[in-house]
């Protein structure tokens, strides 16, 4: 299933019989980022293994709850069901959710995936959506939530996603658009004290941002233009737009977050 990130070409045993470049595997995951025995690894990994090895369910106090989990894997089999790809999908909180009979994920860090492994059953790899480790055509449907800010190159990520899904393939990228200061403060206040006091979700939430904070690496601004325009530029046509606004029902964490559906023209 795998083939080199660099040149495409086959592996065999995770050696590349094009250009010879080996990989390896740790802790059961094949490892990607950088050949076997390299000496700098990216630092994206060890930045996002230091996350992870210190905190569990990350991402679940931002909008990410079992609700939102739901939806979004209905959405996603609605829209493409068949061999799913999920693009950061650290622990595998989502992927766990989704209900597509294949499914696959890559992350940088490797705590995460192992997690994900064993929670979601699917194929995991450490790997970086600008070099993604999969051959043309091999998945119905790619989904990336939260991750596309944080691309460290977004025209080349989006390519290469367009490169490994089918004639037709989907696309589902949510992304985080630009907020002002008083415009987040109202939001933390919307969800956890007015109109529903939530003391304990607010002290977890206060906790992670005093006890270990997170600290993300790159994060690009969007707004839902600009971030069409990155899809449509690399060969994506944009089928629909999903915001608080246009569809009030859905269990986003507010306005700024917007989920852009997606697909590769047929051929």
């Amino acid at each position: 299933m795998y083939v080199c990130p660099r040149c495409k070409g086959p592996l065999s045993s995770f050696a590349c019989t094009t250009c010879g470049v080996e990989f390896g595997v740790n802790s059961g995951i094949p490892y990607f980022l950088a050949p076997k025995g390299s000496p700098e690894a990216p630092p994206v990994g060890a930045i996002y293994d230091a996350i992870y090895s210190e905190h569990e369910n990350v991402w679940e106090d931002q909008g990410r709850e079992a609700g939102f989990r739901s939806y979004f894997a209905r959405l996603a089999t609605s829209t493409a069901p068949g061999r799913l790809l999920e693009i950061g999908c650290g622990e595998g909180l989502l992927l766990a959710a989704m209900e597509h009979r294949e499914k696959s994920g890559i992350d940088p860090s490797i705590h995460a995936l192992v997690r994900a492994k064993a929670r979601s059953g699917a194929e995991c790899a450490a790997a970086q959506a600008e070099f993604l480790p999969y051959p043309p055509g091999a998945f119905d449907i790619a989904v990336a939530v939260g991750v596309m800010e944080h691309f460290s190159d977004p025209d080349a990520a989006t390519r290469e996603i367009l490169r490994v899904l089918r004639s037709g393939g989907a696309y589902i990228a949510l992304i985080h658009t630009d907020m002002s200061t008083s415009a987040r403060l109202r939001l933390k206040l919307e969800e956890y004290v007015f109109p529903r006091f939530r003391p304990v979700a607010l002290g977890r939430w206060l906790w992670k941002k005093v006890y270990k904070p997170i600290r993300q690496p790159m994060r690009r601004s969007y707004t839902i233009e600009s971030a069409s325009e990155c899809l449509r530029e690399n060969g994506f046509i944009i089928e629909r737009t999903i915001t608080k606004k246009s569809d009030p029902g859905a269990p986003l964490a507010g306005a700024h977050v917007v989920i852009l559906v997606a697909r590769k023209a047929a051929s």
